[in-house]
């Protein structure tokens, strides 16, 4: 009766042991992620679990929209993998012009940007409009190649294509939109080659 008693003791203790330990190693991991820098790879693996988080990002700028520096966009490691990084008036608006070509760390919060239907059909209506006054311009190829519109030159190809994946995912997956990933940015760093670090500091 000793025995069987000391047993269950002993399984009720490494029960706990284990339980304590899986909570440790999970919240460990839930620092990590709040904390620590991620690539590129890492948050477009992972973006549509990540929605509304707080996150600091690493990458090479690749190019900065023409409006102000607004947008900037950050290349993964698999060169088709493009974050883009809206700027926030907390961050002062605008990404430096220096930027181009510079590793960035960027903190700022995940968000889904959604294009379905209706979207499309607003950017439809919203051009038609901007033609009337001879206003209209065409997302740069950055961008296009962000939402894999790379090599569709035209408005009408790109509202086609919109329709067309939207379609594909809607029989697929039983959504009918797309999601599309970018950083709403509160601050960010820039990497600066020794030599100018060196004359920062002096």
């Amino acid at each position: 009766m000793k025995l069987k008693t000391i047993l269950v003791a002993l399984v009720a203790i490494v029960a706990v042991g284990i339980v304590s330990c899986t909570k440790t190693q999970n919240a460990e991991e839930t620092v990590c992620c709040e904390n620590c820098t991620v690539s590129v790879d890492s948050l477009m693996a992972n973006a549509a679990n990540m929605v509304g988080d707080t996150i600091t990002v690493e990458g090479v700028c690749s190019h900065l929209c023409a409006h102000g520096g607004r947008k900037a966009f950050l290349l993964g490691a698999d060169s088709t993998l493009i974050l883009r990084c809206e700027a926030t008036p907390e961050m002062g608006g605008a990404f430096s012009p220096e930027s181009v070509g510079k590793t960035l760390k960027v903190t700022g919060v995940v968000c889904e940007q959604r294009i379905g239907e209706e979207e499309v059909a607003a950017m439809e209506a919203r051009y038609a409009e901007a033609s009337k006054a001879e206003k209209t311009h065409e997302a740069c190829d950055t961008e296009k190649k962000a939402q894999g519109q790379e090599g569709l030159n035209t408005f009408e190809d790109r509202m086609a294509d919109y329709r067309a994946k939207i379609a594909a995912r809607n029989e697929a997956e039983g959504k009918n939109y797309l999601s599309f990933y970018y950083l709403e940015s509160l601050s960010y760093d820039m990497d600066q080659p020794e030599t100018e670090a060196e004359e920062a500091a002096e």
